[in-house]
């Protein structure tokens, strides 16, 4: 007679590798997010990175704007630099100037010409009376700019020259007007201090400085000089100006517009102002360069590959292919390059009439010579286009800021992603809860299943034995 059989419940069952199957087919969904998650962060590097660039563009924008001085840079030169040397901004007119200069601003000079220790005490010099303080009083200025320092010299308590030094420079006055110090005009080996002030600001109305020395009770014994090095004011004429015209610094730059000059010594010299096209060029150069840069980044990182293997095909994103803020920079760069205009211009009234044109890749290209000939022809032209052109691209206003401000497009696509970031590990947390229950459950159910099984299978072999009996 045939054995009993129970088809179907066989024990040698892989319970463990078909709950790994069944695992890991749920778990496939996490592996995608997980990649996801790795695309957005690389995303938000390469924005970030695409970020600092934009911020460097601006900077070299932002010098044009009208409010930096505009387009065109000016040169100023002189025939003569040991009269005085000069600078000129945007604003100043293309001309020249004969400067003739009769005194430059100086500082003052005054001493205690006493031979004087710096670490004994004062009291020969200073007391000759024995017991009675004396003071210095230092006047600094004159007019409105005028204020004193009083100096109380207490013998009695051995107050040394360094003390009086230390008490003059510590006055609240003193900072930034004037300074005391031992000057030694002896030897090493005989040395003889002085006293010396000296006023750190030009001009007779803050650099004058006078000295008064109050005895308490008689006549002292120091000897003060405040007449050997006076102060003097910057006294000049210009050609066309009427008069001389005197101020108290060396460096002017409120008598001719957009000129600085400074003031070396006594003489003559012609200073020239005129346009600077080859360091504008060189300026506008960075700016395109750093352009450029942004462009190929762009390139470089906005790209989609289809990877074939056998019969699949992958599409592999670059880090920028999914986001539009890094065309809508280059779109809206270009927009405003093309819209750049001169409203006085004659012969330059855009943007291409001054040497910037595009490549077939979105970069530019800028030919200098060409630049510096339309800037001989029409510089105003010229100056109005790049001014007008930065003035919409730099600044708080402009549109490279739109990208880069707080809440800007930047700031929105990075702060959507790591929201999203934060989504898909939610979801991954989540389903790695799940698949854990799940494989709790399975491994439970399969334990059950092979404790079912034996007990069949013991019976089975029971049955079969007692049947073989029979």
């Amino acid at each position: 007679m045939a054995l009993i059989q129970f088809s179907g419940l066989a024990s040698g069952i892989d319970s463990a590798a078909l709950i790994d199957a069944l695992v890991e087919a749920r778990e496939s969904s996490n592996e995608l997010r997980r990649s996801e998650i790795e695309f957005l962060n690389s995303e938000n590097d390469a924005l970030e990175e695409l970020n600092t660039k934009i911020l460097a563009l601006n900077d070299l924008v932002d010098q044009f704007r009208t409010i930096n001085g505009g387009g065109v840079k000016k040169e100023a030169t002189t025939s003569d630099a040991t009269v005085a040397t000069a600078a000129a901004g945007t604003t100043a007119i293309n001309s020249s100037y004969t400067l003739t200069v009769s005194s430059v601003a100086n500082t003052e000079t005054a001493n205690v010409s006493n031979g004087l220790s710096p670490w004994t005490s004062l009291d020969s010099e200073f007391d000759p009376d024995s017991g009675f303080d004396e003071s210095l009083s230092i006047t600094v200025g004159s007019g409105a700019s005028q204020f004193i320092i009083s100096v109380n010299v207490a013998t009695g308590s051995g107050d040394t020259l360094q003390d009086v030094i230390d008490l003059i420079n510590n006055d609240s006055n003193a900072e930034g007007n004037i300074v005391a110090s031992a000057v030694n005009t002896g030897t090493s080996s005989s040395p003889n201090y002085q006293l010396v002030l000296q006023t750190l600001n030009t001009g007779t109305e803050q650099g004058a400085i006078s000295i008064a020395y109050t005895d308490g009770a008689g006549t002292g014994a120091i000897v003060v000089d405040d007449a050997s090095a006076d102060a003097t004011d910057a006294m000049f004429t210009i050609d066309g100006i009427a008069g001389t015209i005197t101020r108290q610094s060396n460096s002017v730059s409120d008598v001719i517009s957009g000129v600085t000059f400074n003031l070396e010594s006594a003489g003559q010299t012609t200073i020239t102002v005129s346009d600077d096209a080859d360091s504008t060029g060189d300026e506008l150069q960075e700016l395109i360069d750093a352009f450029n840069d942004i462009v190929e980044y762009v390139n470089e990182n906005d790209t989609i590959q289809r990877v074939e293997s056998g019969e699949n095909a992958t599409n592999v994103f670059g880090t920028l292919a999914k986001t539009n803020v890094d065309n809508d920079i280059i779109s809206r760069f270009r927009t405003e390059l093309l819209a750049a205009s001169s409203a006085s211009g004659v012969e330059v009234t855009s943007m291409s009439e001054i040497g910037i044109s595009t490549n077939r890749d979105g970069s530019l290209s800028f030919d200098i010579d060409e630049f510096i000939e339309a800037v001989n022809t029409d510089s105003t032209g010229v100056s109005e286009v790049i001014t007008d052109f930065a003035d919409n691209v730099a600044g708080t206003s402009g549109v490279l800021n739109q990208f880069t401000k707080f809440n800007g497009f930047i700031d929105v696509a990075q702060e959507s992603n790591s929201n999203e970031i934060i989504n898909l590990n939610d979801a991954i947390e989540q389903l790695e809860r799940q698949t854990a229950s799940l494989r709790e459950s399975l491994t439970l159910r399969f334990a059950r299943l092979e404790q079912v099984t034996a007990e069949l299978q013991s019976k089975e072999s029971a049955l079969s034995g007692i049947l073989a009996g029979l």
